[in-house]
């Protein structure tokens, strides 16, 4: 990969601002001039919207703020990422958080956009689930590293949160996201799941429109993704700037 000085943020087209990394290797973010003038926080306990330049802490994101590690994958994305770039002779440990947040692009989660766009992936309407099961399988339980496959589960999968593997589709005109079963899991997981969304929606939690997809595996339609465009979306702990795995924060 080239090296990344510089990463633009957007949002609905619009330049948010830019992030460069100190001599320390921490996140250095500013606001453009444009969006303070007619725009709103991406993150506004950490991020207000002022003419500033904010200096991420080393913890808990690794130097980086709580807004934009949330574009970055975890868990099942990260595991992928790190696949797709050993079978590129990447070596992922090498990899600052801009060029990760280039590798992101336009395909994160949430509205938030990043220039340069190295993000590659997969909208179209053909999956065959049972084949990509198959192969998420081979992932979790060996060091397979079969090329096309390793492509195909990263364009199709390599930004969302989440440990458990997942893919996006598009089916009716619809963004959905598509889980597998982990490791651990029972045969009948996406079945579970599915009758756990049904509950919530009996009980009154306002829910996206979820789908079994033949019969077993559970899908989910994007919340962040709509026909008017993308819905900024910021986690608990990304506004709040506090790692998620450590309830001590």
């Amino acid at each position: 990969m080239n090296e990344v000085q510089v990463i633009e943020v957007f949002i609905h087209g619009a330049k948010v601002g830019r992030i460069a990394l100190t001599p320390e290797a921490l996140c250095a973010f500013e606001y453009d001039p444009g969006y303070i003038a007619s725009g709103k926080s991406v993150s506004p306990f950490h991020l207000p919207l002022r003419s500033d330049v904010f200096v991420a802490k080393r913890t808990p994101f690794h130097g980086g703020f709580g807004v934009f590690d949330d574009s970055l994958p975890d868990g099942w994305g990260s595991l992928i990422l790190d696949r797709y770039l050993q079978s590129k002779g990447i070596i992922p440990a090498r990899l600052t958080i801009l060029q990760r947040l280039a590798l992101v692009g336009a395909t994160g989660r949430g509205a938030l956009e990043y220039r340069p766009n190295f993000s590659e992936s997969v909208f179209d309407e053909m999956a065959n689930f049972d084949h990509l099961a198959a192969e998420v399988e081979k992932i979790l339980t060996t060091d397979y590293d079969e090329v096309e496959s390793i492509d195909t589960l990263y364009k199709r999968g390599g930004s969302p949160g989440g440990a458990r593997p997942k893919v996006f589709v598009k089916m009716d005109g619809k963004e959905w996201l598509v889980k597998f079963k982990a490791t651990n899991d029972p045969d009948n997981i996406g079945q579970i799941e599915y009758q756990y969304a049904l509950l919530a929606k009996k009980c009154g939690i306002n829910m996206p429109e979820t789908r079994l997809f033949e019969g077993k595996y559970f899908g989910v339609e994007r919340f962040d993704r709509t026909h008017d465009g993308k819905i900024h979306t910021v986690s608990a702990a990304g506004l709040l700037n506090v790692d998620y795995r450590n309830t001590v924060s």
